[in-house]
């Protein structure tokens, strides 16, 4: 009986370790996948993230993040049917976390589908309010839409709870150019290039023409 259960034990340990094994492989190629994004070479991301997804990851990782890595590296690929499958899949893994509100309603807003992003960036501000990024991008959705009461009233709440969003200072310039406050617009332009906004001066044409109406 003492040699059955020391057997048992045996091959008990024996598949921990294999499982140990495919989880340190998955966790490997996460990390290589990475590395392979962060240098551009997208192909070779998408190669190894979805063999780490083949592989299975361990705890230490979430399998939504692994996921959003393959939707932002198909992103990349103009692959737009993988991206949003990712997406998708990351949102339905965890609905807690903004970020996958987020990445999912960007390839909305890439796919020209704002009412579809607007409504996920408005799920996620309700689960939370005070991230930045998700503030200014519901403040460019509103812009779009010429609702630049709402648009400067994101814009503003962006800025407040991160003072160096350079994106929130130039899409709020705008937003106050077309509400007729171009002396703020200009404030907030001149900040927007002090914190390297790359669209700056493009925003800035757009602030002529509406000085011009």
């Amino acid at each position: 009986m003492k040699k059955k259960i020391v057997f048992l034990l045996l091959i008990l340990c024996i598949a921990l370790m294999s499982v140990g094994c495919k989880n340190n492989d998955g966790d490997q190629l996460l990390l290589e996948g990475t590395e392979a994004y962060d240098k551009g070479d997208y192909e070779a991301a998408a190669e190894k993230f979805e063999a780490a997804k083949e592989a299975g990851i361990s705890d230490k990782h979430s399998m939504s993040d692994l996921y959003s890595c393959l939707g932002n590296t198909y992103m990349k690929l103009d692959n737009m049917d993988k991206a949003f499958e990712y997406y998708q899949a990351a949102l339905e893994e965890d609905s807690e976390d903004v970020r996958n509100y987020t990445n999912l309603a960007i390839a909305y807003r890439q796919n020209g589908d704002n009412e579809s992003a607007k409504k996920l960036y408005l799920q996620a501000i309700v689960i939370d309010p005070d991230y930045p990024e998700l503030n200014s991008s519901l403040g460019t959705l509103y812009l779009f839409e010429g609702n630049t009461d709402e648009a400067i009233k994101y814009f503003d709440k962006a800025i407040k709870l991160d003072p160096d969003l350079a994106v929130a200072y130039g899409n709020g310039a705008l937003a106050y150019a077309m509400n007729d406050d171009f002396e703020t617009a200009e404030k907030y332009l001149n900040l927007a290039r002090e914190k390297g906004y790359a669209n700056a001066d493009q925003i800035a044409e757009m602030i002529e023409k509406e000085k011009a109406q």
